[in-house]
């Protein structure tokens, strides 16, 4: 019963700190505070039809990603639960380890096919905006882990 009540304390206590980490996402873009926005909302001369389009692929992304999100989520609570129990199994832990990675490897495909039928909608001047928001997020991303990388240093 104690390790029960211990692992339960352990699995709480790792939940909260990451919907305590989820609060609001302010950033910088193009000089500017505030929410991020749609990486499409800088691409110039959009038509309808290129909107729709770009919306549905979003939308077609997002449905996948969100059932392999959660999904993931789930397999990282029960590696955590594992790691703390009296006894790990570290086969047990391992194989969700892997799991996790597949997960992941599944989630960066999706991605990469979006994000090139995104491209395929745009003239060759809309592409060259996109991948400038691209190539500015993934900085800003990386910028974002190296300042949680030194706040957990601290």
């Amino acid at each position: 019963m104690k390790k029960l009540m211990s692992t339960l304390a352990v699995l709480a206590l790792l939940v909260g700190t990451s919907i305590a980490q989820d609060g609001p996402k302010e950033g910088h873009r193009n000089g500017k505070h505030g929410k991020h926005h749609s990486l499409l909302a800088d691409i110039p001369d959009l038509t309808d039809d290129q909107k729709a389009q770009l919306k549905e692929i979003k939308q077609e992304g997002k449905a996948q990603i969100e059932g392999q999100r959660a999904e993931l989520k789930a397999v990282r609570d029960k590696i955590a639960i594992l790691k703390s129990s009296e006894n790990p199994d570290m086969n047990a832990i391992n194989g969700l380890i892997d799991k996790s990675a597949k997960l992941k490897a599944e989630m960066e495909k999706v991605k990469a096919a979006s994000e090139v039928k995104a491209r395929a909608v745009l003239t060759p001047q809309q592409r060259k905006v996109f991948d400038a928001n691209q190539k500015e997020r993934k900085e800003m991303r990386q910028k974002h882990l190296e300042e949680r990388k030194m706040k957990s240093a601290e």
